[in-house]
Parts: C-alpha cells; sequence; structure tokens
C-alpha cells in the first residue's frame, strides 16, 4: 500500500495542473493547428494536457496521403523551462531540453524556443519562432556538416485557434 499512496498523489496532482499554470501560459502561443505547404503538407496540431501540450504532426504527399506521423509533448521543467519530446513513426523517442541561447534573438512581437540534445543523432536542435499567426521550425545539427548545421525549415500558418 506505500506505493499506492504516492502514485494517488500523482495522478491527482496531474488531473488538476497543479503547479503548471506558468508552463502552460508560456506554451498557451504553440497551441492550434499549423500547416506547412511545399507540395508535401505538414500538419502540427497541438492540445493542451496538464503541465503542457501534446501534439502530433503528419506529413502528407502531394495525393494527400500519410506518409509520416509524429507524437510530442512540452512538459514542465523546473526552473521554468519545458521539454520537448518527440517520437517520429520508425524511430526511438527522443527528449530535447528547453535551453537559453544569446546567440538567437527573438524579433519584436516574436517569442523563441530553443530545444537541445546533444547527444542525438539528428537533430541536436530544434527552434520554434512565433511571430502572430506564423510559426517557424527549424531542426539542425550546429556541430554538423555545413548541411546538418543549416538544417531543414518549416513556415507554417495556423490554420485553427487552440480548442480548450
Amino acid at each position: 500500500m506505500r506505493v499506492a499512496r504516492p502514485l494517488l498523489v500523482l495522478v491527482l496532482a496531474a488531473g488538476c495542473g497543479c503547479g503548471h499554470a506558468a508552463v502552460d501560459e508560456a506554451l498557451a502561443p504553440l497551441c492550434g493547428t499549423w500547416r506547412h505547404d511545399d507540395g508535401y503538407s505538414v500538419t502540427e496540431h497541438w492540445w493542451p494536457m496538464p503541465g503542457g501540450l501534446q501534439g502530433r504532426s503528419a506529413l502528407a504527399d502531394p495525393a494527400g496521403k500519410i506518409v509520416e506521423l509524429e507524437d510530442m509533448t512540452l512538459t514542465a521543467l523546473r526552473g521554468g523551462l519545458t521539454r520537448y519530446h518527440a517520437e517520429p513513426s520508425g524511430q526511438a523517442p527522443t527528449d530535447f531540453t528547453e535551453v537559453r541561447d544569446p546567440a538567437v534573438v527573438a524579433a519584436p512581437d516574436e517569442r523563441v524556443w530553443i530545444w537541445d540534445n546533444p547527444t542525438h543523432d539528428f537533430p541536436r536542435r530544434i527552434v520554434y519562432r512565433l511571430a502572430g499567426d506564423r510559426l517557424t521550425a527549424t531542426v539542425s545539427n550546429p556541430d554538423g556538416d555545413p548541411a546538418q548545421r543549416a538544417g531543414k525549415t518549416w513556415e507554417y500558418r495556423r490554420t485553427a485557434a487552440c480548442a480548450l
């Protein structure tokens, strides 16, 4: 019975969202549906969960057939930072921890999130830049070859508001 009591406390805390209001507020601008089109389309959908956001990304070919799915979560860490947990289809789950990088400067009216995992092969860094209804997502490896340093960037537009 000693195990059940801590487990019950965790379940109750998760259910009420206790202690996560600041993170929810900080991540709230990402909540909703985002779409990138360049022949292939990528739709990223984020919705609230206790302590952060849960998401799913779908890549569709030009005919509209989904060819790849990725499940994601953004959750609170101590110190006001977040963790980006990615589960790409066919690959091992990976965690990225939010960092502050003084070399990455937000433009006026822009919000920037940077997540790093220096031990991951690729990507090692995920950067989201949000300005109004435009979201730019870049994956890269700052220590890799020139192509990995440049990375891959998607330009999203918001297509639906957050469903609370």
